[in-house]
């Protein structure tokens, strides 16, 4: 596999791309950042040459210990399909509640309510999630996001947003997780590292700071 991610203890994401199609980093604009064999990414949040580590962890004290020990998993039934959700890798990116926001309710306690749409709606709205924290069962099929095209896209005050079949040895993936479609934390917060788990919004992390 051509692109491979390696986390490196308590410092930053390796992103190498040897033998790749170039480039493969997207920027928070959008715009193709093209890279060398390889680069190092922050994540602990603290670099001031972000998206690249520039050793702000070791001063900073960064520590990647993962420490979550409860998914936060719901489970929504409406006739026709269930949705679920893992709370421990949502990166708060909003796709389902902009796209349907009869269905995914921001702010409501039962926040998600399939019935309130059709499944093909539902469905179509739950592959939009960058993170992989959505996911669905159909006749009693579970279907999770996956994604063919690689690429790595930084979001502007959020994670890097990973798709398509990497090679990424995780020490940890999350219920229900796609290996082929997730977030990785970069804001320094994450009580889930690797993986956002929307700590950057929750405690205002921004890219300038």
């Amino acid at each position: 596999m051509a692109i491979k991610l390696t986390l490196k203890p308590n410092g930053p994401i390796m992103l190498s791309a040897e033998d790749a199609a170039f480039p493969v980093l997207k920027s928070d604009t959008g715009a193709d950042i093209v890279l060398e064999k390889n680069a190092f990414l922050c994540r602990c949040g603290a670099s001031q040459n972000k998206p690249y580590c520039d050793g702000a962890h070791v001063a900073d004290g960064y520590d990647d210990k993962n420490n979550c020990t409860n998914d936060g998993l719901l489970n929504a039934e409406a006739p026709g399909v269930t949705v679920h959700f893992n709370r421990s890798i949502c990166s708060g990116a909003g796709e389902c509640v902009r796209g349907l926001p009869a269905v995914f309710i921001s702010g409501a306690k039962d926040w998600i309510q399939p019935g309130e749409a059709t499944v093909d709606e539902v469905i179509a709205t739950v592959r939009k999630c960058p993170s992989g924290a959505l996911t669905y069962t159909v006749a009693g099929q579970m279907t999770m996001r996956e994604e063919a095209d690689v690429s790595v896209r930084i979001v502007k005050d959020g994670p890097y947003e990973i798709t398509g079949p990497v090679d990424f040895d995780s020490p940890k993936w999350s219920q229900n997780a796609s290996q082929t479609c997730f977030a990785l934390c970069r804001c320094g917060k994450s009580a889930n590292a690797p993986f956002c788990d929307y700590s950057h919004g929750e405690q205002g992390w921004v890219d300038s700071k």
